[in-house]
């Protein structure tokens, strides 16, 4: 019992400095100076710090204005009241696959010439298989409003986060003297997406979704290619037995962020990630 009151102190005491001290004014031009303590959207009555209830219709026009949307965010900011919670969604999935006709390039060097001089000749005989498979990864974030008013004019924005890997030379069945074919570059790929909700009643629920990164996993194997008895002075010719490449892009995450106007004008945002290290770590306008 004793533990119960200690939270409920804890709790009236973090809504006692929520509010902040403001200058209020009635119809009549007359103010006073007080904290708001909790508002009753059913009976429409404030009540003050030093005032007690006061209905609302004896504020000013501008007043109760600030106090109808200091109540939506004290409601907005409570993640009892108000619940956020993001699940992963996949768009959808493709799996492509292709054999190709390896080519064999004889490459010479003529007379007097520092450029060097290629033949191709197309391997009928032989093949080399490539594997793609693409998947299209994007989040819900579910919001539930457990007020017993409504939450009104909410902003939704969202970043989803991938890394993209690309080969650093061309698909060749050769390679040059300074490129390898396990070598990739990695890039940092965002995708964001903002939408508006115009409002949430009590207890209904809206699914918002993120915009999707486009990750592929890309195969190829040309192990199974084999050409006998081949002499080359050029160095650098690839060894066939060892052309085999493998690139897979990574999801990193996603971030949405949620807002409403505050009293004073301002956004209030609620952050919610996964991981959830990401939106504790890095800035929002800093990915």
């Amino acid at each position: 019992m004793n533990k119960f009151i200690y939270i409920f102190l804890i709790f009236m005491i973090s809504q006692k400095n929520f509010a902040e001290k403001r200058l209020f004014s009635n119809q009549n031009e007359q103010f006073l100076e007080d904290k708001i303590i909790k508002y009753d959207f059913e009976e429409k009555i404030v009540l003050l710090e030093k005032n007690g209830k006061v209905p609302l219709n004896k504020f000013s026009d501008k007043d109760q204005a600030y106090i109808l949307q200091w109540n939506q965010k004290n409601g907005f900011e409570s993640t009892m009241r108000f619940k956020m919670e993001i699940q992963r969604e996949r768009w959808s999935q493709i799996k492509k696959e292709q054999s190709k006709t390896p080519v064999f390039v004889d490459i010479y060097r003529l007379p007097h010439l520092n450029t060097l001089t290629h033949n191709i000749t197309y391997l009928n005989d032989y093949e080399s298989y490539t594997s793609i498979d693409l998947e299209a990864v994007g989040f819900k974030l579910k919001l539930r409003n457990q007020n017993f008013f409504p939450i009104e004019n909410i902003t939704v924005e969202s970043k989803i986060i991938s890394e993209k890997q690309k080969y650093i030379i061309s698909d060749s069945i050769f390679e040059i003297k300074n490129d390898l074919f396990s070598d990739v570059t990695t890039i940092r790929k965002i995708h964001s997406r903002k939408e508006s909700i115009s409002v949430i009643i009590p207890l209904e629920e809206i699914n918002c979704y993120s915009a999707s990164a486009i990750l592929s996993e890309h195969k190829i194997d040309r192990s199974n290619i084999s050409i006998d008895n081949i002499e080359t002075s050029i160095t650098g010719l690839s060894d066939l037995e060892n052309h085999y490449r493998k690139r897979s892009d990574k999801l990193i995450g996603v971030w949405f962020r949620v807002g409403i106007q505050s009293p004073n004008g301002d956004f209030f945002w609620r952050n919610v990630s996964v991981p959830e290290k990401l939106c504790k770590e890095l800035k929002w306008d800093e990915i």
